[in-house]
């Protein structure tokens, strides 16, 4: 009996020297965002994976190129942190012009509509000492199993490269879906192309073309089965207990935002995008070889070609488990 139980401890001590798995820790996350409004719902979501500890969001990334306004973006971005109690989550900014723009009234009204939703913040518009992509870059030296989670142009991950992820999540394209630019962008565009990648083309394609880690990108072709319907924001108005999922419940309800919703042009792309990257069934994935138009009419367009890097793309999605999944994880239930 002496004999078994010995043995019992020094197993028990040889457990205790071995180190942790590395599964054991949450994954290290950086939020490359241009702070649209679906973005500071994303950022919302993130919070409150963090909060939970599923993930150990270390950085927010923003790009001025994208939906946000340069300057407001890295405000919002402070904002948003500050109401959501992110407090030791590092903020830069970067990026310069992009080939495209963003349709200037509608960045206009998002920034309203985010100005409204962080009343009293005391963040400014001082652009970031650390720029952006140095950032990722500093992110992915200390942890080289980083993710990036990225709802905007690829403008900062690009300039971030050689430095890769371990995995990179990408809300952006359509592959067998039609684009969705609209709203006063160019009518020289021939409507193949999805709004993150139009606006920065060789972005797009030097990340998912060059990123070394596991690349994954949800396209409209999983996106589009998760718009934003009045029935849901009737379910968020009767259930939003944190300051989490009042935010998102401002920004949805917002009087400018509400007739978008209503005229069907609204969707969740980017918190399904994101919650794709932490938990694992909302979209299904399937493989292809994506390649990205860099020019002409369709720039910004993605498309299978055999010359493509090989990644997963995103073909559906799971709404009523998307959504119920969203409400619960801002309003914390695990």
């Amino acid at each position: 009996m002496k004999r078994i139980l010995l043995s019992l401890v020094l197993a028990a001590a040889t457990l205790a020297m071995l180190p942790v798995a590395a599964h054991a820790r949450p994954p290290a996350i950086i939020f490359d965002t241009d702070m649209d409004f679906d973005d500071a719902a994303t950022l919302a979501y993130l919070a409150q994976e963090h909060k939970a500890g599923r993930i150990d969001l270390r950085a927010i990334t923003v790009t001025n190129n994208g939906a946000g306004l340069p300057g407001r973006a890295i405000r919002h971005a402070r904002c948003l942190a500050e109401r959501l109690g992110l407090r030791n989550v590092w903020i830069a900014d970067g990026s310069g012009t992009a080939p495209n723009s963003f349709p200037a009234e509608l960045r206009q009204l998002f920034d309203r509509v985010l100005t409204a939703a962080t009343p009293g913040c005391a963040g400014d518009e001082t652009p970031s000492r650390l720029r952006a992509p140095e950032l990722i870059r500093k992110v992915l030296r200390d942890d080289p199993s980083a993710q990036i989670i990225a709802t905007g142009p690829l403008s900062n991950p690009a300039a971030a490269l050689p430095s890769s992820a371990s995995r990179l999540t990408s809300m952006g394209g359509a592959v067998k879906v039609a684009g969705n630019l609209c709203c006063g962008t160019p009518p020289e565009f021939d409507g193949t192309q999805e709004f993150n990648y139009w606006l920065d083309p060789a972005a797009a394609r030097a990340v998912l073309t060059q990123s070394r880690g596991t690349v994954r990108m949800v396209p409209l072709d999983a996106a589009n089965e998760v718009p934003i319907t009045s029935v849901f924001l009737d379910r968020l108005g009767a259930d939003h207990r944190t300051p989490a999922a009042g935010t998102v419940l401002e920004i949805v309800t917002h009087p400018e935002v509400q007739p978008l919703i209503a005229d069907g042009l609204l969707y969740w792309w980017d918190p399904l995008a994101a919650m794709s990257a932490i938990r694992p069934g909302h979209v299904e994935f399937t493989s292809g070889r994506i390649d990205v138009v860099l020019d002409g009419p369709s720039a910004g367009r993605t498309f299978l070609s055999p010359s493509g890097r090989l990644l997963g793309y995103g073909t559906a999605a799971d709404t009523a488990a998307f959504e119920q999944r969203f409400l619960d994880t801002l309003n914390g239930r695990t």
